[in-house]
């Protein structure tokens, strides 16, 4: 399926419901209704619908996305050259994207060094200046950050000689760091596939739902612009209440927000939390409501060992209808792939290029995709094919696949 992608022109407002206080300081008001039609949904062909989540939740393949990586890159002169990586804090999947990348790197020669940080622009300069004063030919950066907020750091990194690349970051975002090298998620496909499922799984007939959002995430403005999107298309009579709540407070406002909406709206029976980060608590909220039996959860953008197992128990397996999300190991195979590209003076892969495969775990493939990792073992050689790197087998191929067994837990 070809990815396609949605650019964020604007950011749509959003209030928060009655009595949610963010620590950062915003204050509360009225939940908003963002999406609302009145009359009964469209004649909308249900089974294509679901046909589109069926191809979502399979097994990907490295030969869908081959094409689109650019062809081999040359890796003999990186033996002994420094790579500085930068994760986002806070989040398994950030740490996971940055193991996979300095796993490849030091299979292409390179010293990598993983900057532990708390996730703050201060802590990100630090480790931009490191590289910069003690010799490092690369930057790689991303998960949860915005680039652009480092950007005098980066140029003055670039203008050092050192190559930079970066995950996660919007077109907008790049260009402000200055950076040319990123890879990203079809955030919009996400959300348009959640749409779907969602419209599928109700026959195509009217719901009323609750987005929880993180506006202060780059990717939440692009996935709900496509999930209203969608639903407008396929379910008119739809509508969606949007409640914002950051990062830093998830573990402490989730849970009150979602069972005090729920609450407020007793009859909302779809939830569209933006992140797998969220799921926790947000099962918490539902079950605090005593809404179990009656809400279905779509989106949850983020995946990861921890939220799939939700999805293999009760309550989870009932109400998460999707986590959907990329592979963390993929991801950092192929941000080391751009600073390969990078070191090489090659163009840069595109932004609409420079994508991996996020495949939707529902409750039905939810225990394969935890018991096996999920996303197969091409990509590993496909990867290491585009860089010259000899191909693995047995388990040394399934190592590298799972990060030695990290990516695989148990039902």
């Amino acid at each position: 399926m070809r990815r396609a992608r949605l650019i964020r022109h604007s950011v749509i407002p959003i209030a928060a419901v009655a009595g949610l206080v963010l620590a950062a300081g915003c204050s509360s008001g009225g939940s908003k209704n963002t999406s609302s039609n009145s009359g009964n949904s469209s004649n909308v062909n249900v089974s294509s619908l679901a046909s589109d989540v069926t191809s979502a939740a399979a097994l990907p393949s490295f030969s869908t996305y081959a094409a689109q990586y650019g062809g081999n890159v040359p890796t003999t002169g990186l033996a002994g050259k420094k790579l500085m990586i930068i994760p986002g804090a806070g989040l398994a999947a950030c740490t996971e994207i940055a193991q996979a990348d300095a796993a490849i790197a030091k299979d292409a020669g390179m010293v990598p060094t993983i900057f532990a940080n708390d996730g703050t622009t201060a802590a990100h300069n630090t480790g931009i200046e490191n590289a910069i004063h003690q010799g490092y030919a690369a930057i790689d950066f991303g998960c949860a950050g915005d680039p652009s907020t480092s950007a005098v750091a980066f140029k003055q990194a670039e203008a050092a000689g050192i190559a930079v690349a970066v995950y996660g970051a919007t077109p907008q975002e790049a260009a402000a760091a200055g950076v040319t090298y990123n890879n990203v998620d079809p955030y919009a496909l996400d959300a348009k596939i959640a749409a779907e499922q969602a419209v599928a799984q109700h026959n195509g007939k009217p719901f009323k739902a609750i987005a929880i959002t993180s506006n202060a995430a780059p990717a939440t403005a692009i996935m709900e612009a496509a999930l209203k999107a969608e639903l407008k298309k396929d379910c008119p009579a739809c509508s969606v209440t949007e409640v914002n709540v950051e990062v830093p407070q998830w573990a402490t406002d989730i849970q009150s927000t979602v069972s005090q909406s729920l609450l407020q709206h007793p009859d909302v029976t779809v939830l569209f939390p933006d992140y797998a980060g969220m799921l926790t608590y947000m099962l918490a909220g539902i079950q605090s409501a005593h809404r179990t039996n009656s809400i279905k959860a779509y989106l949850a953008f983020g995946g990861g060992t921890p939220f799939v197992q939700l999805q293999t128990q009760e309550p989870g397996k009932s109400i998460i209808q999707s986590d959907i999300g990329g592979y963390p190991p993929w991801t950092g195979y192929l941000m080391f792939l751009q600073t390969a590209r990078a070191l090489a003076k090659m163009p840069p892969i595109s932004y609409t290029d420079a994508i991996g495969p996020d495949r939707v775990v529902t409750p039905q493939n939810a225990v394969e995709v935890l018991t096996t990792g999920g996303w197969g073992t091409d990509w590993v050689n496909g990867f290491r094919g585009l860089l010259g790197l000899p191909a693995l087998s047995g388990q040394d191929l399934t190592a590298a696949a799972t990060l030695n067994g990290a990516m695989v837990g148990k039902p």
